[in-house]
């Protein structure tokens, strides 16, 4: 599935796993988040080797692309549910979960249901949930697939000014050249499990280094 994938994410640098599907994309992030163990290798999160270490122990943050939130809660309730996991102070969850609402644009919405929700604002709470714990690095699987384009667009720049914001180093998968090339600092071009070339989005469509980047990038 990957073959020989090795990369870095500096501290509050955003990355792109771009590529097609059945690239290896998906499953170098369940990798990276404790989904899979890898035959060879090591994956370090500030230093520290994470093979063997079980997905909650690694204080990393998976937004799934479906968002996973719990229907039966509020939204209040979904943002401070990785707290009270945490055993953070009750008045601590209380404000974090106030700044993190505010940081996503949904003050006001604390008591409101899931299903009272549009995808976008799902997709908010989402986010909001993953950030408040305050993890080491955020994973985003394909976070504006599942949005229409109008939608897409929105929130694309959007994603971009709070994950900025927060300063959290990030890991974006995704087959969504657009997407890419808005979010990331960096992109990684994968291809047949491996990685064909990474860069700078200016520098992967300018100079592209093989025939299947220069026609995928288009």
């Amino acid at each position: 599935a990957v073959d020989n994938v090795s990369f870095t994410a500096d501290q509050g640098e955003t990355v792109a796993l771009l590529g097609p599907s059945g690239c290896g994309k998906t499953t170098t992030l369940r990798l990276i988040a404790g989904f899979e163990t890898p035959d060879h290798g090591a994956i370090l999160i500030d230093g520290e080797n994470m093979v063997g270490k079980r997905p909650y122990e690694r204080n990393v943050g998976l937004l799934f692309q479906h968002y996973a939130l719990f229907p039966h809660m509020s939204v209040r309730e979904n943002v401070a549910y990785g707290l009270k996991q945490r055993h953070w102070p009750k008045a601590d969850i209380a404000n974090r979960v106030v700044e993190m609402l505010a940081l996503v644009q949904l003050d006001g919405f604390a008591e409101r249901r899931i299903q009272q929700l549009s995808g976008g604002q799902q997709q908010r709470v989402a986010l909001a949930r993953v950030l408040a714990t305050k993890p080491k690095l955020v994973l985003l699987d394909e976070p504006l697939s599942a949005l229409d384009a109008k939608l897409r667009e929105e929130l694309g720049s959007d994603l971009k000014r709070i994950l900025s914001a927060v300063g959290s180093t990030t890991i974006v998968v995704t087959h969504d050249q657009d997407e890419a090339m808005s979010l990331a600092d960096r992109i990684i071009v994968m291809n047949r499990g491996q990685i064909d070339q990474q860069g700078s989005p200016s520098a992967i469509y300018a100079r592209p280094a093989t025939h299947f980047v220069a026609s995928f990038i288009g």
